[in-house]
């Protein structure tokens, strides 16, 4: 199954079953000892899933059921303090942001819906307060800023990726031109070099000796080029 689907399934039947709950009449009461309930679940899963140093860490994988577990607690406390009223009905903002910076368009989109028809559906709700109405508005006007300022976030986290990946070619660029100054040529150059200081003396000719020692000059000439270009390179390395 897709992933935005089980996204937004998720916070659906979170969403349903906070509902369900809260209308039934024998289960309010044990309101708030559901919310301590999962308060301990979550901090349990987070306490069970400390990776160990031999293992490798996945916490994306974690994520859906963070979030499914935020979702019902937070709908719960807020519910209890009031619904629309409720102090604390800002938690409800964040976690719009935070479905729109870690679940994807249409997840975020569901669970605004969501919460419409969340508290669309509470006794308590009064579509004639004035309140109650810009409270349900705020949702439908911070879904679209959630997801932009989620589109920006990811744009910067490719583009660090970006810039990560051009480093390391960099770095790896400026290891092989190391190695093929340090072991290729300035090795063949000494070699060429030596050969020349053999050849040169007991060259009888003129014309080629002069012609040898100009290439002999060339290329010491190029090794100390070589050399200064390894020190410049291992300066801005380091």
């Amino acid at each position: 199954m897709p992933k935005h689907i089980t996204h937004s399934l998720l916070l659906l039947f979170a969403s349903a079953g906070t509902y369900l709950w809260l209308i039934t009449p024998s289960l309010t009461p044990y309101t708030l000892q559901l919310v301590a309930v999962l308060l301990l679940i979550y901090a349990a899963t987070h306490w069970f899933r400390k990776p160990k140093r031999s293992q490798a860490s996945t916490p994306t994988s974690h994520i859906p059921l963070d979030l499914t577990l935020l979702t019902i607690i937070i709908l719960l406390l807020v519910v209890e303090t009031g619904a629309l009223a409720s102090p604390l009905i800002f938690l409800l903002y964040f976690l719009v942001f935070a479905v729109a910076m870690l679940f994807e368009i249409e997840a975020t989109l569901m669970l605004t819906g969501t919460l419409l028809a969340f508290f669309l559906l509470l006794p308590s709700t009064n579509l004639t307060d004035l309140a109650h109405l810009g409270e349900l508005l705020a949702f439908v006007m911070i879904t679209p800023l959630s997801l932009y300022i989620s589109h920006q976030h990811e744009d910067i986290a490719k583009q660090r990726a970006k810039t990560h990946a051009l480093t390391n070619h960099l770095a790896q660029e400026e290891t092989d031109t190391l190695l093929f100054l340090s072991t290729n040529l300035k090795t063949t150059l000494l070699s060429a070099l030596d050969s020349l200081s053999i050849i040169i003396p007991k060259t009888t000719a003129k014309k080629a000796k002069s012609d040898l020692s100009v290439l002999y000059s060339d290329l010491r000439a190029l090794y100390r080029s070589a050399q200064d270009l390894q020190n410049s390179i291992d300066l801005e390395t380091d």
